[in-house]
């Protein structure tokens, strides 16, 4: 499936249980564990960390992280020397006498072992030494911190741990030079900051491109992990819009501001065919010939092709009736199978050329008369509205013998463009965008004062009765709305439990008691 050169799409038994997949017990997996160790995994606990090779004489430089790397005596003096006393793999400072000489005991068979449980080490075991003697143990045999090698006692701070497979492996951090100038400045940690969620496009649909589905189940494609929104053809959306318009009283019968019209003028005589584009009816035709036509495409193009009774053929730079191309550089589709698509039904009628199915480019042509045997096959997007003369002319001109071409060159001199709806879209859509984009940065916008905002409809002034009020005390010595407040106490009342019987805060004060029974 993806190992050797196997074309089928499941993985048979000879990769699962063979070189590849390791599955088993069997002599391949097991011929596999005898080859090298992976160049990223650990250094065997029997060699020097710098020279790869089974130490000899095993020195221990210690880390601060509690850890310790094995060299040999041999390789790491000469790399102090030419390296200024920087340590081989954590790169912090190293001298040469910090190095702990290490003692390791070995069987009969020279394996390294535990001077006290006899345990070969291997690559599974928990190897330590001790920092004060030296000796090598397996971590199960230094409990109660006591040598029994050299019976002598130890710190815990005084345990190296030269292995363990079994702990999350760590990278000893590099310590910071001391020597910073004060002149450099000192880049402080970033604080993530909770970003914003991006807006969406405006041409966001509701669906996902389906990348991460797809990379997840296709070696084919480029690995996703995030959802990306699938987003809509921009040119599609204002196809869409011109052809499908909003639907409101009287607004999807006003054909007429969804049609392009435009004045082709000929070398004949100076004269001009007026034509009217069904923009609603076949927008990407209509958009491709009014793209070209202000891009100046069909200027100085030649009437190649006349057949009187029929047709007159043009759009071809080139002149030969070969050549050409859209205004996306590939041909593009035909539209004459949408709904209401318009049909070859007089004289004047505007289609598009080409050579089969989906090739339409640059090249248009105009009927002398109905020729409904052309429906279905080819786009027909305007007709002409004004120049009926000069399209008489174009067919009274004489032909070259045994040709189609016009004997005399008669060519487009230039073509104006009177009114583009789709140039009305992409107006009305960039003040839209850039009205969203200042709302999205200016929530809360200001509101202008306009003159005539504070005077009602019997044209006086708002707050200016109020503001006589507060100005002017009333009777009661009460300014503004105060005037209708508090009415039954006079302000200059004393107030408080002290109050004199018979005032108003005595009254409203809670009786206490069962009183003098004078109303009984």
């Amino acid at each position: 499936m993806g190992h050797g050169s196997n074309d089928k799409l499941y993985i048979t038994h000879t990769e699962h249980s063979g070189q590849w997949g390791q599955h088993t017990a069997g002599s391949s997996g097991y011929k596999a564990k005898q080859q090298a160790p992976h160049p990223g995994s650990s250094t065997p606990f029997d060699c020097c960390s710098l020279s790869f090779q089974p130490f000899n004489h095993p020195v221990c430089a210690r880390n601060e992280d509690g850890t310790g790397t094995v060299y040999d005596l041999v390789n790491i003096i000469p790399w102090l020397k030419q390296h200024d006393n920087k340590h081989p793999t954590t790169g912090a400072v190293l001298s040469p006498s910090s190095l702990i000489t290490l003692h390791y005991t070995r069987d009969a068979d020279g394996e390294l072992h535990d001077p006290v449980t006899f345990k070969r080490f291997n690559e599974h075991s928990h190897i330590v030494a001790i920092a004060t003697t030296g000796n090598v143990f397996l971590a199960e045999s230094i409990k109660g911190n006591r040598d029994l090698v050299a019976d002598v006692n130890f710190k815990k701070s005084d345990i190296i741990t030269l292995q363990n497979p079994h702990a999350i492996p760590t990278t000893p951090a590099v310590k910071a030079p001391t020597n910073v100038s004060k002149d450099k400045a000192v880049t402080k940690p970033q604080v993530a900051v909770n970003q914003k969620k991006a807006a969406l496009p405006w041409n966001a649909s509701p669906y996902s491109t389906g990348l991460p589905g797809a990379s997840l189940t296709s070696t084919s494609v480029d690995p996703h992990t995030a959802t990306s929104t699938a987003l809509f053809d921009e040119e599609e959306l204002m196809f869409d819009h011109i052809s499908n318009p909003p639907k409101g009283k009287g607004k999807e019968k006003d054909v007429g501001k969804r049609r392009a019209y435009v004045r082709v003028v000929t070398t004949l005589g100076g004269g001009s065919l007026n034509l009217e584009l069904f923009c609603e009816k076949a927008p990407k035709t209509c958009y491709n010939f009014l793209m070209l036509a202000r891009a100046g495409k069909y200027d100085d193009c030649l009437f190649h092709r006349l057949v009187p009774g029929f047709m007159i053929q043009t759009g071809d730079p080139t002149g030969t009736g070969s050549g050409g191309q859209s205004y996306w550089g590939t041909p593009f589709r035909d539209e004459y199978d949408v709904k209401n698509a318009a049909k070859h039904d007089g004289r004047g009628v505007l289609a598009m050329a080409n050579k089969g199915g989906g090739t339409n480019t640059s090249q248009f042509y105009v009927t002398f008369r109905a020729t409904p045997n052309l429906d279905g096959k080819h786009t027909v997007f305007g007709k002409l509205v004004g120049g009926e003369d000069i399209l008489d002319a174009l067919e009274k001109l004489p032909r070259k013998d045994g040709t189609e071409r016009p004997s005399k060159p008669v060519k487009i001199k230039e073509v104006v463009i009177y009114q583009d709806p789709f140039e009305e879209y992409k107006t009305r859509l960039a003040k839209k965008l850039a009205h969203r984009v200042e709302a999205e940065t200016n929530p809360h916008p200001k509101q202008s004062h306009k003159e005539g905002d504070d005077v009602n409809w019997f044209g006086v002034k708002l707050g200016a009765g109020a503001a006589d009020a507060v100005l002017d005390p009333n009777e009661n010595g009460i300014a503004g709305i105060g005037k209708y407040l508090d009415l039954k106490r006079p302000r200059d009342e004393p107030t408080g439990p002290n109050a004199p019987e018979g005032t108003y805060e005595n009254k409203r004060r809670k009786k206490v008691g069962f009183g003098d029974f004078e109303g009984w």
